[in-house]
């Protein structure tokens, strides 16, 4: 799908989908379609791209021409402009211009990778931009709900304190947790602006604050549980084989640098004033030629570029390591905190029952304080963030485990199409 395909698409999505709120495929899709780090690396993919040629233009014929001016003894002629022109073409170069080739495809490959690590890392802020405000969302409703319940009850204990029942020291305190329901609800509030407006800049449209969808895609709660990640699809990994292949290439490079470059070869130069008289002279045959000394340049080049290539062999296998360990960390976490929610769960239903007790027994029998009654209340809405938090926890795991597998762009059907001049 090419890139103006895909930003008109998506715009029908994103507008049928306001109503319902902004949902997270269509906040990714609109997020890839614009964004400047996307621009940039298909741009540095594209020059990449143009350094292949680069390289395979020492393959061809090379051809010089100026005019110069200096004593020749073989023309015995003063200092007057000669025309001239050189053409070489390479014939056997033991593996220079070849390694030349290799060492820039290896760099188109570390751009492909460079490439789609934009797109995972910006798949993966998006993703956890829409959970957070997900999450502020739930949270919000919690603390409206947290404050309402405990001015009903600052409410009643006001009237109790009015006739005489309760103590002014029960009104303050019903008052000092009043604020700090207010308090918390504030704080929410902040995160959610502050998270409204990370996805807005994401999205490409600073103004912008559409309401987002409360509801997740099923198959994202399955992600950590797909099977070991394809180091073939995993961004970092295709990067850092790619830059080894670069230092590989580098190496025989280095190693080609020792010995000569035979090539055919041809230089011709004429007297500006009568080109066609004796004082014009040509030449044309083979040319062997190497590098005699260099001050041990050479030998520092092949030394430098082997050490590059345990170098980039170790952060091969680093980059493996690293995105195994990260994928291993999120699915233990996942199954402690799926078992933790469900722990939450009982406590939030305890706690709400729990909750009406104290109340009688506060209003009507006097066998519990007002503090036993807060202290209630705030232990179940404090159940109850917790729950939030951990379920959006859960969410933002299972969008680590896409981004370390490298299987974002599958999951949010972008494998194939057409981006940038680029099929992903």
């Amino acid at each position: 799908m090419a890139i103006g395909t895909l930003a008109a698409s998506l715009a029908g999505t994103v507008y049928a989908q306001e109503s319902a709120g902004l949902s997270l495929e269509a906040a990714v899709r609109q997020a890839v379609a614009w964004h400047p780090n996307i621009v940039s690396a298909a741009a540095t993919l594209d020059a990449r791209g143009a350094d292949v040629d680069v390289a395979r233009a020492g393959y061809l014929p090379q051809i010089s021409a100026g005019v110069g001016t200096g004593y020749d003894n073989r023309l015995g002629s003063s200092w007057r402009p000669r025309p001239q022109v050189s053409a070489s073409q390479m014939l056997y170069d033991f593996g220079k211009v070849r390694s030349a080739v290799d060492y820039a495809q290896a760099g188109t490959r570390v751009g492909r990778a460079d490439l789609l690590l934009a797109i995972d890392g910006l798949i993966h802020d998006t993703g956890y931009a829409i959970v957070e405000l997900q999450r502020n969302a739930a949270l919000h409703d919690i603390a409206e709900e947290q404050l309402a319940r405990i001015r009903e009850i600052s409410g009643l204990v006001a009237d109790r304190v009015a006739k005489g029942a309760s103590t002014r020291s029960d009104g303050l305190q019903a008052e000092s947790r009043v604020a700090a329901a207010k308090a918390t609800l504030a704080q929410i509030d902040a995160e959610q602006r502050r998270w409204g407006s990370n996805l807005a800049f994401l999205l490409g449209d600073e103004k912008a604050r559409a309401p987002v969808s409360a509801d997740m895609p099923d198959w994202l709660m399955r992600s950590c549980a797909a099977g070991l990640a394809d180091w073939s699809t995993v961004p970092a990994v295709m990067r850092a084989d790619a830059q080894r292949e670069q230092a590989a290439a580098q190496l025989h490079r280095s190693r080609a640098d020792r010995l000569p470059t035979v090539s055919l070869a041809g230089d011709a130069a004429a007297d500006i004033g009568s080109p066609f008289s004796d004082r014009s002279a040509y030449s044309f045959g083979l040319s062997v030629s190497s590098n005699i000394f260099g001050g041990n340049a050479t030998r520092a080049r092949v030394r430098s570029a082997d050490y590059s290539l345990a170098a980039a062999d170790a952060a091969s296998r680093q980059a493996r390591n690293e995105a195994s360990q990260r994928l291993a960390e999120a699915r233990q976490q996942i199954g402690s905190l799926t078992r933790l929610l469900d722990t939450l769960n009982l406590r939030e239903a305890d706690m709400a029952e729990t909750g009406q007790l104290y109340r009688a027994q506060y209003l009507e029998m006097g066998t519990r304080t007002l503090v036993d009654l807060l202290n209630a209340e705030q232990e179940l809405h404090q159940a109850r963030f917790d729950a939030v938090n951990t379920e959006h926890d859960l969410r933002r795991l299972q969008l680590d485990c896409l981004y370390y597998s490298g299987r974002s762009r599958d999951a949010f059907g972008l494998t194939g199409t057409r981006l940038r001049g680029v099929t992903l």
